[in-house]
């Protein structure tokens, strides 16, 4: 079990620091623990919209892998702490056995989502905003459902179908200021007026910093 909350690796960040670069670095620790807080039954966030990445992540653990960035990313003028993406090659020459290489490398195995997470920003963040962020991320990884919102399941592997999830609330502030409210604005500010089903108690037994510090 990892009671606390993992943290980035120093030499990361001091090697980044050296080079005056962006260093990535693979986060198995990070997997283990979010495994162990989100994704098992009793978990201290665990939360049942991610089951059906429970469901394939302990039969399948090529599945999902994490990995630590020395600083964030910048996209669309914004900056990015965290990112998850539907893992990818590029195709032509050596590109593609290149790219599955360092996977290899940093995993043992090909990953079929990875989530990249700003090193820095975890270092410093509060327990709620990095559980905030990590739960964010799991919530890209979408899965199928049909009209009766059950699962769907591919029929040549018997395993749920999953997709890059957007998402659910995309608007402007300036929009929302000259045409008010849309349904999916409504139902965010609906589902706000509820406590958090995450309490600060949950936090503090799973990532400890108020034990540590």
């Amino acid at each position: 079990m990892y009671p606390f909350r993992p943290f980035p690796p120093t030499e990361l960040m001091d090697q980044a620091e050296e080079e005056d670069a962006i260093r990535l670095a693979p986060a198995q620790e990070l997997l283990a623990w979010v495994k162990d807080n989100y994704l098992t039954m009793g978990g201290q966030l665990h939360n049942p919209d991610h089951d059906h990445i429970a469901e394939l992540i302990h039969d399948n653990e090529e599945f999902l892998a994490f990995a630590w960035a020395s600083s964030a990313a910048m996209a669309k003028k914004r900056m990015v702490l965290g990112q998850c993406e539907k893992v990818m090659f590029n195709q032509g020459g050596w590109k593609k056995a290149r790219q599955e290489q360092q996977m290899r490398d940093w995993f043992g195995f090909v990953p079929q989502y990875l989530i990249t997470i700003d090193a820095a920003f975890c270092e410093q963040t509060s327990d709620r905003e990095f559980c905030r962020l990590i739960e964010h991320e799991l919530y890209h990884i979408g899965v199928e459902r049909d009209e009766d919102g059950e699962i769907i399941y591919s029929d040549t592997t018997g395993l749920p179908k999953h997709y890059l999830a957007g998402h659910d609330v995309e608007v402007f502030f300036g929009e929302i200021r000259q045409h008010g409210i849309d349904s999916s604005v409504q139902r965010l500010l609906d589902i706000a007026k509820n406590a958090p089903f995450v309490s600060e108690k949950n936090i503090a037994a799973c990532c400890g910093n108020c034990v540590i510090n």
